[in-house]
């Protein structure tokens, strides 16, 4: 009985170890003294639009729902956009404070990516 139970557990561990195999080919590196330019109309990488940025608030402006991070100015709905204090407690738009960190995702909807769907204030 042991046996089939240790056999169960090392079966249990092994499964999920598997391997993984990256198809494709390598990016190629620019040729010596060139420059990193990317020629028009490409696209310079996958879109990151979704993905969580992080930031201090310089200056916001709730009724007009703007704040600046980094020196950009970023818009955001007060009625859809959705802010999350600490402990991810659901908050709204006029905890956001000049000096505040922080973390928010950008709308992917937006085609210009300067408006906010999430706001996390840490």
């Amino acid at each position: 009985m042991k046996q089939a139970l240790l056999l169960l557990a090392i079966l249990g561990i092994a499964h999920p170890a598997t391997a993984t195999t990256i198809q494709g080919t390598p990016p190629v590196a620019p040729a010596a003294g060139s420059k990193f330019a990317i020629p028009p109309g490409a696209k310079s990488g996958p879109d990151d639009s979704a993905g969580l940025r992080r930031g201090t608030i310089e200056a916001v402006d709730a009724r007009a729902g703007t704040f600046h991070v980094h020196g950009q100015t970023l818009s955001f709905d007060a009625k859809r956009v959705k802010v999350f204090g600490s402990g991810g407690k659901p908050a709204s738009v006029s905890s956001l404070r000049k000096g505040s960190a922080v973390r928010f995702t950008l709308d992917p909807a937006d085609p210009q990516h300067r408006r906010i769907a999430v706001i996390y204030v840490d």
